[in-house]
């Protein structure tokens, strides 16, 4: 690091600590402002006497002044320091860089700085380059939000991590908990033992969650109670949680004692809020923001979601099956009288489904992450349950840890009995061919390889429907066995038993409502892959999922390796 260049901001901030001392409680440098929280905790706005934060109006109600103030969090601890996001970009003031670096490094004492963020937009990122040219400071990136962008940053002092990650300073510890929803890879930190949670736009800050798409929500509606119970698991203390969000000048639209921050009867009303959004109950009115995707304001007491009234509606029509269960990390909807679909929100809807017989239930596949996958089958079914996975991929068979025993074809089972956690119950085999009787139902086993060497799909004639894991690909086909040749197998197997036994629809991996799998999709599938080997199609590269390559037609992708796939 070069002490050179912060001479002039350290001497003008040593000017404002002097004066600070005499009694203001804030201090200002440049375009920021710095307060304190708690000790070694600050709170950096970029705002200042010159631009304040927030909305200025006149008489007549028109807006003379915004400044859409964004939140940084500096956590000093003994070995090193935590910054927690970067503000807006500042181009109203010209020194906002040397002074940003100056309030942080006065503070830091020199320790080793860690930067992380919350979640990836522009008024959070903004003042990057700051320190990115710092040889002192690092980057810890969550991984959802940032892989794509991750040549914004020094590629030698930048490293990806995942929910669960905890930030040691040194007699203060900081845990990273995921709450997708306003992106898909948004994080809130806890200052574990203090009960402060800094949440960035997760949660909001008073005037609203901004939720964009229909599967954001969908993500977001299982985040909430997820966050929830992490902070129940964690002893944070209900009446003592203090949530500070990614715009703190927002808490004016907020109903709460003078000098009172946010908590955990906000994420309750949050939570409510979802609920009464998901029913089509919730209480609305237009947000008059200019943006067709955030045109309603939807309010439960001080919670805030800012989304489309147009796509809440879609979302609500978007699955045909009525909602009847939900946890922090699954919620199920009812297909029929005995059987069940389940939705989890770690890996893009990995789906659970529950069949249900006069004797015994088969859960097929546990999810990425699913704790307490057997608390919520047995409030469904009181029948002994047998879990039976698709296949191996861990976004399939996460939550089998909570079952004694699992059934999987032979091909996949090291993927669950090897590896970092191996699974320590009893495994069974699954052949093609094998009927597993339920008592009045059954289910028809068909190994149907190509997603993993031992993908198999569940079928019900009775009721004409089956489940098909990845095997063709909830319209995202990934061909890990590298093999066209097997696919147009398994496509020609898949198709001859549908049309034999009636079969209307297969239930995917990754159930969104409408992307049920069907007769037409598998054949569609068997003909991209037969004009691929004859070439009469060809591929575009493009690396995905540690694939190279891919095909897309019939509102289906399919995604494999170049030039091994292609083999005859």
């Amino acid at each position: 690091m070069n002490a050179n260049r912060f001479i002039p901001a350290i001497l003008a901030l040593a000017a404002l600590l002097l004066a600070a001392c005499a009694g203001p409680k804030d201090v200002e440098l440049g375009p920021y402002t710095v307060s304190v929280i708690a000790k070694n905790v600050y709170h950096i706005q970029d705002y200042n006497s010159s631009n304040p934060a927030g909305e200025t109006f006149d008489a007549e109600g028109n807006k003379t002044h915004f400044n859409n103030c964004s939140d940084i969090y500096l956590l000093v601890g003994e070995k090193q320091a935590l910054l927690i996001d970067l503000s807006n970009p500042i181009s109203w003031a010209d020194d906002a860089a040397e002074s940003l670096r100056a309030i942080v490094w006065e503070r830091a004492g020199g320790m080793p700085l860690t930067i992380t963020f919350t979640h990836n937009h522009g008024d959070h990122t903004g003042m990057i380059p700051a320190f990115d040219e710092d040889p002192g400071v690092q980057f810890a990136l969550p991984q959802a939000d940032f892989a794509a962008i991750a040549d914004r940053f020094p590629t030698d002092r930048l490293h990806f991590f995942q929910e669960g990650k905890i930030f040691d300073l040194g007699g203060m510890e900081v845990e990273a908990i995921g709450v997708p929803g306003h992106t898909a890879g948004s994080m809130v930190y806890l200052l574990k033992g203090k009960d402060i949670l800094f949440s960035g736009d997760a949660v909001g800050s008073g005037h609203g969650v901004w939720i964009f798409n229909e599967e954001a929500f969908n993500q977001y509606v299982s985040a909430v109670p997820y966050l929830i119970e992490a902070l129940e698991a964690r002893g944070v203390n209900p009446d003592r949680l203090q949530i500070y969000g990614g715009h703190y000048w927002q808490k004016d639209w907020l109903d709460l004692p003078k000098g009172k921050e946010i908590g955990m009867e906000y994420l309750r009303e949050m939570k409510q809020l979802c609920d009464e959004i998901e029913a089509g109950t919730a209480a609305t009115e237009p947000s008059n923001l200019g943006r067709p995707n955030l045109d309603t304001y939807f309010r439960h007491g001080n919670a805030i979601i800012t989304w489309s009234a147009g796509q809440a509606e879609q979302f609500r029509a978007r699955y045909s099956e009525k909602f009847v269960y939900r946890d922090p990390y699954v919620v199920f909807r009812q297909i029929d009288e005995h059987t069940w679909e389940g939705n989890g929100y770690q890996v893009y809807n990995e789906s659970v489904y529950l069949i249900e017989g006069d004797d015994r239930a088969v859960l097929i596949d546990a999810g990425a992450y699913m704790p307490t996958l057997d608390k919520a089958v047995a409030a469904l079914t009181d029948k002994p349950v047998s879990v039976m996975l698709t296949h191996g991929h861990g976004d399939h068979a996460g939550g089998i840890g909570c079952f004694p025993e699992v059934w999987i074809q032979e091909y996949d089972a090291p993927m669950i009995t090897a590896g970092r956690e191996p699974y320590k119950g009893e495994v069974h085999y699954l052949a093609d061919g094998e009927v597993i009787d339920l008592g009045g139902r059954q289910l028809e086993v068909l190994y149907t390889p190509g997603h993993t060497s031992g993908s198999i799909t569940f079928f019900d004639k009775e009721h004409h429907y089956g489940f098909s894991g990845d095997a063709f690909g909830s319209t995202n086909l990934l061909l890990f066995t590298n093999s066209f040749k097997t696919l147009i197998e398994t496509c020609t197997r898949t198709a001859d038993y549908m049309q034999k036994n009636g079969i209307d629809k297969l239930y995917p991996g990754h159930y969104g409502g409408p992307n049920v799998e069907t007769l037409q999709r598998v054949l569609d599938e068997k003909k991209m892959s037969e004009e691929l080997l004859a070439g009469k199609r060809k591929g575009t590269p493009e690396s995905a999922n540690g694939l190279n390559s891919y095909i897309r037609d019939y509102g289906v992708t399919i995604r494999y390796t170049d030039p091994i796939a292609l083999q005859q």
